[in-house]
């Protein structure tokens, strides 16, 4: 095979594109011409022989760009990590972005105190995806994300695992709800309607198919954690609440016959040495216990 020559701003101009979208919005943040963009992608995916952007609106990275994505990111990741080790960031750069694919639950329960943590780092910022535990684990293979919350235990590859414990969903319902639709046990749940978060939410049909129950059938969609607690609780179905979540809203009921659902969260991150992505898995570490009692 032939020497490669990468330039650091081919990479840079490859992972602009994947942040903004769009040729322009590289050329804006890395303060250059779009023509230069374009020119320096150009260059790379003739050096490579492969097409690495899709031009659209969106432009997105293709399936053979994701290893030169993610081999872009650690570099510019380990760069300023040498530069620290050298003496500090080089004159007219900022902080470095860590991007984390967290789910949408945990991003408003225990992962808020990852912010937290986050908010005293003068070196790092969090660049947050909210995603589903279930398909995190894909922006990882991508390189869009440096880590994520997954359920996924078996590591992505280039990446390293651990898990961080279990959280616990319970079916709850409105009393009043149970009692307009006749639900007088486990066989009359399949007439309540269901709150789903969104189409990848399975909480619900995982708990009827643990029951011996028919999956649950198209019904209102809430796409916030408070909002679906808020719409459970004002009765327009029942749903799969955290424990925090139950705790929080003592008026609402189990749904009879239906089990909690658990889920084991898992956390991965790249395994290459990063003084960063170590400071960022201890807060998570940290956060996830601090938030979940000691018996989950």
């Amino acid at each position: 095979m032939k020497n490669l020559f990468i330039s650091p701003e081919q990479l840079a101009a490859l992972a602009a594109i994947d942040d903004e979208g769009s040729f322009d919005g590289a050329a804006y943040v890395l303060g250059v011409s779009t023509s230069a963009v374009s020119q320096r992608i150009r260059a790379l995916e003739s050096t490579l022989g492969r097409i690495l952007v899709h031009r659209g609106s969106p432009s997105t990275v293709t399936a053979e760009g994701a290893p030169v994505l993610r081999h872009a990111r650690q570099q510019a990741l380990l760069a300023a990590e040498l530069a620290d080790e050298l003496g500090g960031t080089p004159a007219g750069a900022g902080p470095v972005p860590l991007a984390v694919a967290v789910n949408a639950d945990s991003l408003a329960t225990w992962f808020r105190g990852v912010l937290v943590a986050a908010g005293g780092w003068h070196d790092t910022f969090l660049q947050v995806v909210a995603d589903d535990e279930g398909h995190a684990v894909e922006r990882l293979r991508s390189g869009a994300v440096m880590a994520a919350v997954t359920t996924d235990p078996s590591p992505a590859p280039g990446c390293r695992a651990q898990v961080l414990g279990v959280v616990r969903y319970s079916p709850r319902v409105r009393a009043e709800l149970l009692e307009r639709h006749d639900v007088r046990g486990p066989a009359d749940v399949p007439r309540l309607p269901v709150v789903r978060f969104d189409a990848k939410d399975e909480l619900q049909d995982l708990a009827l198919a643990a029951g011996g129950l028919p999956r649950a059938g198209r019904g209102p969609a809430v796409p916030s954690p408070d909002g679906f607690a808020a719409a459970v609780g004002a009765g327009m179905g029942w749903g799969m609440l955290l424990d925090a979540q139950v705790a929080a809203a003592p008026g609402l009921v189990p749904v009879p016959g239906l089990a909690p659902v658990e889920r084991t969260l898992v956390w991965q991150r790249w395994s290459i040495g990063s003084e960063r992505l170590d400071r960022l898995t201890t807060a998570v570490r940290d956060a996830f216990a601090a938030a979940t009692p000691s018996d989950s």
